[in-house]
């Protein structure tokens, strides 16, 4: 069947909300905003104020009472605040993630250097498997990599070279497939994890969050596909599958990397709150995410 809806211009997408109860006051700048960012994707943050929320099959798009424009783009900047601060923030992971897996691996393969290429230190298929092998076959190309195989003749680098050049999933997936058990163990605790799976549903969940930033994508009301691990350190309760869930797992473990990151992170969020001057704006934070003030820390 064919789609029935046009294409509008501005001034029709600013009388279409006006006449579903929005409030604009300056439609110059609401023009402004349409225009910068776009009808469709301001539409995933003004659909908290409607009155059907969260009902999407049936939408009839009316807005609650007293609904402004600006808590829409509120929300919106605040999205776009915590995905540039989050994304720092798991950078500073995945690097730590990345050097402790270098790092404890290597000294336990204290005689092979190339322990990684070794189909006997991994579950079975892995090494084999097409995702590795493209893995394996992508460090190649870094020019790196390629100085060395050059230099030494040889058809692998050493671990600590080849590893820094691997996306942050292959590193997870390395570190999911290896064979010993107490290995993957040691690599825990050294997050201060005793219960590897934890550290798997962790940087799991990390790899999600920061893909979804990294592409734009909303966040404020995600829910995660699969629940986060609860643990001996993290009680997330209902949070499991919502940002603040998310949030007390990125802290946790910025904490353990560093704990002056950590401090900069909630000092960070309590100022991306603190711009937040609409009470409507902060309730529709914390019951799409779960997150409040006293959850920052």
């Amino acid at each position: 069947m064919r789609d029935s809806k046009r294409a509008t211009d501005v001034s029709q997408q600013i009388e279409i909300l006006k006449t579903r109860g929005m409030l604009i006051e300056d439609e110059q700048k609401a023009a402004e905003y349409l225009l910068d960012i776009g009808y469709y994707r301001l539409g995933f943050y003004w659909f908290p104020f409607e009155k059907c929320y969260p009902e999407s099959i049936h939408r009839d798009h009316m807005f609650n009472k007293g609904t402004r424009m600006e808590y829409a783009i509120k929300l919106y900047y605040f999205d776009f605040d915590i995905r540039n601060l989050f994304l720092r923030c798991i950078s500073r992971i995945e690097v730590n993630f990345r050097t402790k897996v270098i790092y404890t691996a290597s000294n336990h393969f204290s005689d092979d250097p190339f322990w990684y290429a070794k189909a006997e230190n991994f579950e079975d298929n892995f090494v084999s498997g097409s995702n590795y092998q493209r893995a394996l076959s992508d460090l190649k190309r870094e020019s790196t990599i390629m100085k060395d195989l050059e230099k030494y003749d040889r058809a692998y680098a050493p671990a600590w070279k080849a590893i820094e050049h691997m996306t942050f999933g292959s590193v997870i997936c390395l570190y999911e497939n290896l064979r010993d058990a107490k290995l993957r163990s040691d690599i825990a605790k050294a997050f201060g994890i005793e219960k590897q799976r934890e550290l798997r549903s962790y940087i799991n969940f990390l790899r999600q969050l920061r893909n979804r930033c990294a592409h734009g994508k909303v966040l404020f009301d995600m829910s995660f596909p699969q629940a986060i691990s609860n643990s001996r350190e993290l009680k997330l309760g209902s949070r499991k599958t919502m940002l603040s869930g998310g949030y007390m797992v990125l802290k946790y473990m910025l904490r353990k990397v560093s704990a002056n990151r950590e401090k900069d992170l909630i000092a960070a969020m309590r100022n991306i709150f603190a711009k937040i001057d609409a009470p409507e704006v902060l309730s529709v934070i914390e019951k799409c995410s779960g997150l409040e003030n006293d959850l920052l820390g």
